[in-house]
């Protein structure tokens, strides 16, 4: 008999190129290792912005489309797309899926509704945003098969937005093991802790910058601060803030670094800071902890949960428990070294291929389920 041919599988690729951080930075990782298990079989929906990331197979048959707004790419052109090229399923990250078309994987990185209760709505079309968001994402999780990286995730959508107590996978995320590492030889730089920002408010990088400040305060030679990230308009913001604090000779602002240089620079650390209130995952301190690096947290689920078996040190968000953190973290020098053996155990259990094979095989069962029809997708259990 001749062998049936096999649907192709979509990666939904809209958001890659536009940032390094989240969902961009998870599918860079994600994209070539789904598409290195079965190269034939995979096809990328992308736009023109994502083409000189991907290569071989996946960059040689990517569809190329337009750039369209969020809820555009979800409902319409994704699946019109994916339809068009006979897909048997389709992974996507985006917040809410499609409610047609051909069957859907879909990775929720977070509850948006946990991120909205901290953040007031300051634009009409965020606004807007949201409720279209709050009218679909319930359908969407009802009619797709759904992933999450976390079981705290997994316990919002269930929480706040029907999602059926049967339905939903947790496939953790992970981390790049040979980039992300201990140091292979002692650091010469100044004693100092790290501190990943961005323009999102939620990495709390003012909360940071205060506690550091209150560590000043009280010890002359505390170790210095080194934040590095893409800071967008809030560098001259935060730039203030270290003045105003009048410490401006300890703290360094680096800016954007390549992996290389973030491998470096948490590897060296005393410790990495870390005072998101919420996330979906936690990709910064378990790249800190495949350094061997001791982590400083403010108290959140999911970094709770991905942290298990760690060197953390825990503080509430505030001002004065994330400085009694720190200094926590700086003087306590057996716990480091712990940290340099269990933080580095914790994160080789989590990688990113054995996440890639878990989606794959999610994917596989999802196309080729027999009587299944495009539009039929059902909650993987």
């Amino acid at each position: 008999m001749p062998r049936r041919e096999r649907a192709p599988l979509v990666l939904d690729l809209g958001v890659l190129g536009r940032n390094r951080k989240g969902v961009g930075r998870v599918l860079g990782e994600l994209a070539p290792r789904l598409a290195d298990r079965d190269p034939e079989r995979f096809r990328a929906v992308c736009t023109s912005a994502a083409l000189p990331l991907l290569d071989g197979q996946l960059a040689r048959t990517a569809t190329v489309v337009p750039t369209v707004p969020q809820a555009v790419w979800e409902q319409v052109l994704l699946p019109a797309t994916a339809a068009r090229l006979g897909a048997g399923a389709i992974y996507s990250h985006q917040e809410c899926g499609a409610l047609w078309g051909p069957p859907l994987l879909l990775h929720v990185p977070e509850d948006p509704e946990v991120r909205w209760a901290r953040e007031p709505v300051t634009t009409a079309r965020e606004g807007a945003r949201r409720s279209y968001s709050r009218v679909l994402l319930g359908r969407s999780l009802r009619r797709a098969a759904v992933v999450t990286s976390t079981a705290a995730t997994l316990a919002d959508l269930r929480r706040n937005h029907g999602l059926a107590p049967t339905s939903g996978v947790v496939v953790p995320l992970g981390v790049d093991l040979a980039r992300f590492r201990p140091p292979t030889e002692p650091t010469h730089r100044r004693p100092y802790f790290f501190h990943l920002a961005s323009p999102d408010p939620r990495d709390r990088t003012d909360l940071v910058v205060d506690a550091y400040a209150r560590l000043c305060a009280r010890s002359t030679n505390a170790p210095a601060l080194v934040i590095a990230g893409n800071l967008g308009t809030q560098a001259g913001l935060l730039g203030e803030r270290v003045t105003r604090h009048g410490i401006g000779d300890r703290v360094s602002l680096h800016g954007y670094v390549p992996d290389s240089e973030l491998s470096e620079l948490y590897a060296g650390a005393v410790a990495s800071v870390h005072a998101s209130p919420d996330e979906g995952f936690g990709l910064q301190p378990l790249e800190a902890m495949a350094c061997g690096t001791l982590v400083v947290s403010t108290w959140a689920p999911a970094v709770v949960e991905v942290t298990e078996g760690g060197e953390v040190v825990w503080a509430e968000p505030r001002t004065e428990s994330l400085a009694d953190a720190l200094e926590s973290a700086w003087r306590d020098e057996p716990r480091r070294a712990r940290a340099a053996v269990a933080n580095r155990r914790r994160a080789e259990a989590l990688s990113w291929d054995r996440t890639a094979a878990h989606l794959h095989q999610l994917l596989v069962e999802l196309a080729d389920r027999p009587g299944r029809r495009h539009g039929e997708a059902r909650p993987a259990r």
